[in-house]
């Protein structure tokens, strides 16, 4: 029933829509820390998949050769 009192409860003075940071940094991280952790998740996910793909295409160019 708090859910439904008027004035509704997340409006009030003292709630958590107060609390919220600034939409530009909703995650609590900088620009930098935002790109560090992407560039640290991704690279090494992009040279891996690169890794595999190349290994895969030379075994395929490998078999075309020998038969």
């Amino acid at each position: 029933m708090f859910f439904l009192s008027i004035p509704q409860a997340w409006h009030l003075v003292g709630t958590w829509s107060e609390q919220l940071p600034s939409e530009s940094n909703l995650i609590g991280m900088g620009q930098t820390e935002l790109m560090m952790t992407l560039h640290s998740i991704f690279v090494p996910l992009l040279i891996v998949i690169s890794y595999y793909l190349f290994n895969r295409l030379n075994k395929n160019e490998s078999k075309k050769i020998k038969g």
